[in-house]
């Protein structure tokens, strides 16, 4: 069958061997790059510290399975197509290894389904796969160029993968050409034989069979030989991220040490740095981010950001850091500048690029390390988050010129302080419900609603904040500070259970606050809605035919998980409609990370374009679970009515409520 001679499969071994050596080298390469951030696999990257890491199942759904691209579905498909060849070729090539050590694996059932049938499909595939994504390419969408930076290299190597898939086939059709199996499954090869035998005859059969045999084995070791080395290391740089990904969603900053001893670490300069002006001072993950990034702009036009004109391209973060590494300018200052202030402090938190990206990375956590710097290290940052941080240092808030009194929320209502020892839940009002008169109604609305259901229930008498909007500003300082006063408080009234109507004030307390020692019980507001109603003690009236469609908050749906609670509540009371971006792929309203006081420029504002979204549902009312949601929705919403249009998902209820009771 075989007239390619034995000693030529030990000579081309040997330059597999070779063009491994080469990938192990890049590889090795990116390591290094890779350990220039701070610990967090470790000083080194090492098994142990990898090891410790580790998350097996996002390893199998994002890194193989590639979970992400199925948002995608033309590209997730071709890509799965493309995905699947490479391995039916991998693994033919591979077992045939075996036929030298007197297995005839070519002969039989499994030489039919995976040396001849499956290497046949696995070529098409391939070939299939990669000339979709060359095409596309060559007639780019506007998210591979977002960002004014768009990644050389992959036409070429797309190219050189097409010429592989051919020459693998007119090596085969030659073979064939000369000698065709009785149970022959290699129909393409076929083919392509019957007319290679027509053409060139039995002697130019055999030349062409071992000439191509060549050309075929030696384009397979050189594109081996350049993947770690080129931009298809995200081949295997993007499974390794998948599989080193947190276990919980979203953005999880890691804290900072602020008992930093000037006189223990005089000649660690770095130590005293706060945030990120350089890759130095990004971690470790962080730096594997900027290294597996495709620059597909995938994360680009999720932005809210970045699609209402604002300054920031998350793509252009990531694809800059990624610039700096290949430099070796892991120590360059310039970095932060390059990015630019504007663009940095433009983030809404959102993490709309972390749930979109499919290598897993986190500009969000990036952006944020340069914001902690500009400003807890220059004291720099936008004017309107300055007043609304000093703010925060002199009256505990940071809504500048407020007209509300902390008690005006609860004028006619009787509401209990909490008692220790006596009431089961905190009811935690927060800075917006406190100070802001529209969000004052969500706080009434959840009072109507405990009262109802008979739940024990007290709140604090001096309302405070729970210092996100300085952590999400970059003034880690202070929200450690504000956290750490309202811990010990916490732990002086032995509270064990919270409830939170604001979805910023529910990721700090469960995701941030036991950092600093907290172990109480957090619940958002309308999980504990739904579960009053589980339990019998909420009954409502009978449901409307009202419309009602829902805006998930970013810090519930895309950092926590929470979805089916809010809609269950709003199943209860009307008919749920969903916007075409909804639960996890929810678009902003604007108002994260500290940008209720910021958010300006661009073409337009966040929460217009969200807004426009949900009148586009047609719906009756538009629903949200969190304070400042409701705020930004409610202003968008009365450009276009005077009629409130932007309701709490609490407030729905009680409206219920007070059906019955009259």
């Amino acid at each position: 069958m075989d007239t390619i001679p034995t000693y030529n499969y030990f000579i081309l071994a040997a330059i597999l061997l070779g063009a491994l050596y080469s990938l192990f080298l890049g590889l090795r390469n990116h390591k290094q790059r890779v350990e220039q951030g701070r610990p967090w696999f470790g000083e080194k990257v090492t098994l142990e510290g990898a090891r410790a890491r580790f998350n097996i199942g996002s390893f199998i759904r994002r890194g193989l399975m590639t979970s992400r691209l199925k948002k995608r579905p033309v590209a997730g498909s071709f890509h799965g197509i493309m995905f699947i060849g490479a391995l039916l070729l991998i693994f033919g090539h591979a077992v045939f290894m075996f036929d030298f050590v007197g297995i005839p694996v070519y002969e039989g059932w499994f030489g039919f389904i995976f040396l001849k049938l499956g290497r046949e499909l696995g070529g098409i595939m391939l070939f299939t796969g990669v000339a979709f994504f060359l095409a596309r390419r060559l007639a780019a969408p506007d998210r591979l160029t977002a960002g004014d930076k768009t990644r050389s290299g992959f036409e070429r190597g797309e190219i050189f993968l097409l010429l592989i898939v051919i020459a693998g086939f007119l090596a085969e059709g030659f073979r064939l050409a000369l000698e065709v199996p009785a149970d022959n499954a290699e129909f393409l090869g076929q083919a392509i034989g019957s007319t290679l035998h027509s053409t060139f005859g039995e002697e130019g059969a055999l030349l062409g069979m071992n000439v191509m045999w060549w050309v075929h084995g030696l384009m397979g070791c050189a594109f081996i030989a350049i993947i770690a080395h080129s931009p298809f290391s995200h081949m295997l740089l993007g499974p390794a991220n998948s599989a080193f990904v947190p276990a919980r969603d979203g953005i999880n900053l890691p804290p900072i040490n602020f008992d930093f001893d000037e006189d223990e670490d005089e000649d660690d300069e770095d130590e005293m740095r706060f945030g990120a002006a350089k890759l130095a001072d990004l971690t470790q993950k962080n730096l594997l981010d900027a290294s597996a990034c495709l620059w597909c702009g995938r994360c680009h036009e999720v932005c809210p950001a970045a699609q209402t004109g604002k300054d920031l391209s998350p793509k252009k973060v990531m694809a800059t850091c990624a610039e700096f590494i290949e430099q070796g300018k892991f120590d360059d200052d310039s970095l932060i500048d390059v990015l630019g202030q504007d663009a940095i402090f433009a983030c809404t938190t959102c993490a709309a690029c972390v749930e979109e990206c499919p290598v897993s990375n986190n500009p969000a956590e990036v952006i944020l390390e340069f914001r902690r710097h500009f400003v807890m290290d220059r004291s720099e940052m936008p004017e309107t988050m300055a007043a609304a941080n000093r703010n925060l240092e002199s009256r505990e808030h940071p809504f500048v010129g407020t007209g509300s009194n902390p008690e005006d929320w609860r004028k006619g209502l009787d509401v209990p302080f909490f008692a220790p020892g006596e009431t089961e839940y905190l009811l935690w009002i927060g800075c917006s419900v406190t100070y802001e008169e529209r969000a004052q109604e969500i706080a009434r609305a959840m009072v109507k609603i405990l009262e109802a259901a008979g739940v024990s229930y007290g709140i604090f008498e001096e309302p405070r904040c729970t210092g996100d909007p300085a952590k999400m500003m970059g003034n880690e300082m202070q929200f450690v500070e504000i956290a750490e006063t309202n811990i010990e408080e916490f732990k002086e009234q032995k509270i064990q259970k919270v409830i939170t109507m604001c979805a910023h004030c529910y990721n700090s307390f469960d995701r941030y606050y036991p950092e600093l020692g907290a172990d109480w019980q957090t619940i958002p507001h309308t999980v504990f809605i739904e579960e009053l109603q589980a339990q019998g003690k909420l009954v409502l009236a009978e449901k409307s035919d009202e419309t009602i469609t829902f805006h998930d908050p970013c810090y519930l749906a895309r950092h926590n998980g929470i979805v089916d609670a809010p809609r269950n509540v709003i199943a209860s009371v009307g008919k749920l409609i969903e916007m075409p971006r909804s639960k996890k792929d929810s678009f902003c309203c604007g108002a994260g990370g500290g940008n209720y006081w910021g958010g300006q420029g661009g073409t337009a504002r966040v929460s217009d374009v969200r807004m426009q979204e949900a009148f586009d549902t047609g719906a009756d009312k538009v629903a949200t679970a969190c304070s400042f949601c409701n705020l930004m929705l409610t202003s968008s919403s009365s450009k276009h009515t005077g009629e409130r249009r932007v309701f709490d998902v609490a407030e729905l209820v009680a409206e219920k409520i007070t059906i019955i009771e009259d």
